[in-house]
């Protein structure tokens, strides 16, 4: 009988703690990247810099007034634009992938093409079936 997940795991963990590495009991701990705060020229305030910026542009129109949020965030365009860049090639995003799995289809195209698939066989099946009650 093969062990569980659970004996896997200790075994991955003790292996670990032999290697030295991970904290004291041998879980790898990912470091997630902390990204790219910005702050107001005008207010001092800190935000950080996403893909649409749109905290930034709230903080600019309605704290300053101003239509540009780029008057109050010197350099906020261009992190976006490396921001988004990053995510596109599919380096910086949460999943990893950018969405894709390693067939390149996302989650609904998978779904969709698992759909069709399921139809297709359900066709096949009614086409060869008969209607009608035996032996009448």
């Amino acid at each position: 009988m093969p062990g569980s997940n659970k004996t896997e795991r200790n075994r991955m963990l003790k292996a670990n703690r032999a290697a030295g590495i991970g904290d004291e009991m041998g879980r790898i701990v990912r470091v997630k990247d902390p990204g790219v705060t910005l702050v107001c020229t005008i207010c001092k305030a800190e935000l950080k810099c996403t893909k649409s910026n749109t905290e930034m542009k709230n903080h600019a129109s309605s704290k300053h007034g101003k239509a540009n949020y780029e008057e109050c965030f010197e350099g906020a365009e261009a992190h976006a634009k490396a921001i988004a860049e990053r995510v596109s090639k599919g380096g910086g995003a949460a999943g990893g992938g950018g969405g894709k799995s390693a067939d390149g289809l996302t989650k609904a195209e998978r779904k969709k093409k698992a759909d069709a698939g399921l139809d297709d066989l359900l066709g096949a099946g009614l086409a060869g079936a008969k209607s009608g009650k035996k032996g009448k």
